[in-house]
Parts: structure tokens; sequence; C-alpha cells
């Protein structure tokens, strides 16, 4: 017998089926299709079951965010009974020396040393004169039409001895000149401020003694020289004002007496 001989005989090949005492002649092929469909139809319902169960795990996993964040929220909102402690800084009168904040510098990359006579950059003369006039070793070298202080953008005499006087009381080469170790610790955080002690010598000298005379803790004349009469001023002014009585005129007392 040959191939298609076999294919057909097994085509129309039948079986016997008995159900409900009745005996029935089925094709094989017929049953065979039968049971495939009833396959594919519980493999069906297998896949839409399953994929029902999967879509409500997704649910509940996409509700559970808002539960803890309402829970967060609800926390964050919750009074407290613990009472707010703020502290209050101690304030003392005392006239160690301070430092200030520096000003605005500009680029030294090129830095050249300020010098009486010589060729000096403005804006840089500017910036010296007022940092030392903060730190209190120079005083305004001229005043407004509305007798206000001013810088100027001439290194004279006047930069050159508050220098001096900078560079010994921060421990740096005493020469007048503004060089750059110098303009750089001038401008740094860590700059002493000047303290008038007794035999001090400089033109602030002469104007903190101006303004104890027109305050009435001092008379004579001022004459940049700080001596023992000055020293006994600046004691008087210290008492009145609750600070610390030693006649060295340090941060505190100078911003109090000169405004400034």
């Amino acid at each position: 017998m040959n191939e298609d001989n076999e294919q057909t005989s097994l085509m129309d090949k039948y079986i016997k089926v008995r159900l409900g005492g009745a005996t029935y002649r089925v094709r094989l092929m017929t049953l065979l299709l039968f049971a495939a469909a009833a396959i594919i139809l519980i493999a069906a319902i297998l896949i839409l079951a399953f994929s029902g169960s999967c879509s409500g795990n997704k649910n509940k996993e996409a509700k559970a965010p808002e539960t803890t964040a309402e829970a967060t929220v609800e926390a964050t909102q919750a009074p407290t009974d613990a009472p707010v402690v703020t502290e209050t800084p101690e304030t003392t009168a005392t006239d160690v020396p301070e430092t200030t904040e520096p000003a605005a510098t500009p680029d030294t990359t090129d830095f050249k040393t300020l010098k009486v006579g010589g060729t000096n950059d403005a804006d840089t003369v500017k910036t010296v004169q007022q940092r030392l006039v903060d730190l209190h070793y120079l005083p305004y070298p001229e005043t407004d039409a509305e007798g206000k202080g001013v810088v100027t953008t001439t290194y004279g005499s006047m930069c050159a001895k508050a220098i001096t006087k900078f560079q010994e009381r921060n421990g740096l080469k005493q020469t007048g000149e503004c060089d750059k170790t110098t303009y750089d610790k001038l401008m740094a955080d860590g700059a002493t401020a000047y303290t008038m002690k007794e035999k001090d010598k400089l033109d602030i000298v002469r104007t903190i003694q101006e303004v104890l005379i027109k305050k009435g803790y001092l008379k004579g004349k001022a004459t940049g020289y700080c001596g023992t009469d000055t020293v006994a001023a600046v004691k008087a002014f210290q008492k009145a004002n609750n600070l610390t009585v030693d006649g060295q005129a340090g941060t505190k007392t100078l911003e109090l007496l000169l405004g400034y």
C-alpha cells in the first residue's frame, strides 16, 4: 500500500462510541477535531482568567502610594505640643581688636605696588583708603559738600603712615608702601583693626582727639599724639558709654565715638 492509500484509510476510519446504551460510529478525524477545539477553548478560558487576576493586582499596587502619601501628609500636619526654644545671643561691650568684612577688591593678578609719588592705579588707591578707614587706621582724607567723609585717588603721606601702622599691627615689614602682600592682608577677613594706644602718633589719633574735644572729654588742641590726657579722655568716654574702661580705643569705642 502506498502513502496516499494510508492517508485516505486514516481519514475514512471509524470508531464505535457507546452513549446511553446506544452505539454510534464516529469518524476518527471528526473526533480529533472536536478534541482540538475543546483544548483551544479551555486554553482561552485559562488565559482570560489569568489576565483578570494580573489586572486586579496592578490596580491594588497603583492605589498603595495614595494611602502612603495621605498618611505622610497627616503625619506632617499633626500638631505638636513641644515648645519652640530660641536662643538670645549674649552681647558684651569689649574693646578687643575686631575684623571687618572686606570690600569688593579688583583683580590683583598684575598688582602694582602703591607708593608716595608713584604712578598708582586710582581705583586701587580708593579701595585701599576705604579699607583703611573701615579698620580705623585712616580718617577720611576729604569731605564732600555735605560734610560727609570721602576717599580719594591720591596715595599720599597720610596713606603711607596708615599703611605703616597697619603693617606694624599685622606683623608685616614696615615700608609705608602697599605691595601685594600688604594688600592681600589688608583685604583679608583676618586683618587686625586699629586700636589706639598710648604713644601712638597718627592722623587718626588727631581725628579721635578732635571728636573727644567736641564731646567735652578732652581739653586743649588735637596733636595727633596719644598722651596721658588722651588716654584719660578715652577712659571717661568708655565709662560713660558702658564700655570696657582701659583707655585703649578699639573697634567698639571708635565706632561709637566716630560714628563709622
